[in-house]
């Protein structure tokens, strides 16, 4: 017994700096943006087609709805977007509707959700918001840090506290 509490007093000091290690990369690192539950239940605030003309069509071609929380809405009508704002994108494919509903374009599965939350605190490296995306059904982030700064670049360019959507009146 006394080996192994001798033993374990020789690791202990590795253990110990190795976590104290992995807490300082967690807490440098900002947290995930959680999957926004029930967003289909926030104000819509605006749909878009993405057709085959445009260059993002291959990843992003189809029907866009947007939707945000109460706090984003009040964001929308005054310019500034306070913390705990929420703005989710819903893209879905569309699809030809057949038989009775020839000449209609459908919406398919869904593409992807692309969501932006308001944070300054937690999320200082990047404007203040939180970017994130969830790829068809999932509710696992997916966006790396690298994806997370091609994000911001884009919406930093946006004249309104990184947003680019507006709502619809």
């Amino acid at each position: 017994m006394q080996f192994i509490i001798r033993r374990m007093s020789l690791y202990a000091p590795a253990i110990a700096s190795l976590l104290t290690s992995a807490c300082l990369v967690r807490a440098q690192s900002p947290p995930d943006v959680p999957y926004p539950d029930a967003f289909r239940s926030w104000q819509h605030v605006k749909s878009i087609v993405i057709g085959p003309q445009h260059r993002t069509f291959a990843t992003r071609g189809g029907i866009h709805h947007y939707y945000a929380n109460n706090l984003a809405v009040e964001g929308y009508r005054t310019g500034t977007f306070a913390n705990g704002s929420v703005i989710v994108d819903e893209g879905v494919i569309t699809k030809a509707g057949e038989g009775p509903a020839e000449g209609i374009t459908l919406e398919g599965d869904r593409r992807a959700l692309d969501v932006m939350i308001k944070n300054d605190r937690l999320y200082q490296d990047t404007g203040g918001w939180g970017f994130e995306h969830f790829e068809g059904t999932t509710t696992t982030p997916t966006l790396t840090a690298s994806a997370r700064a091609t994000c911001l670049e884009c919406h930093s360019k946006a004249s309104r506290d990184h947003v680019f959507s507006a709502i619809r009146e």
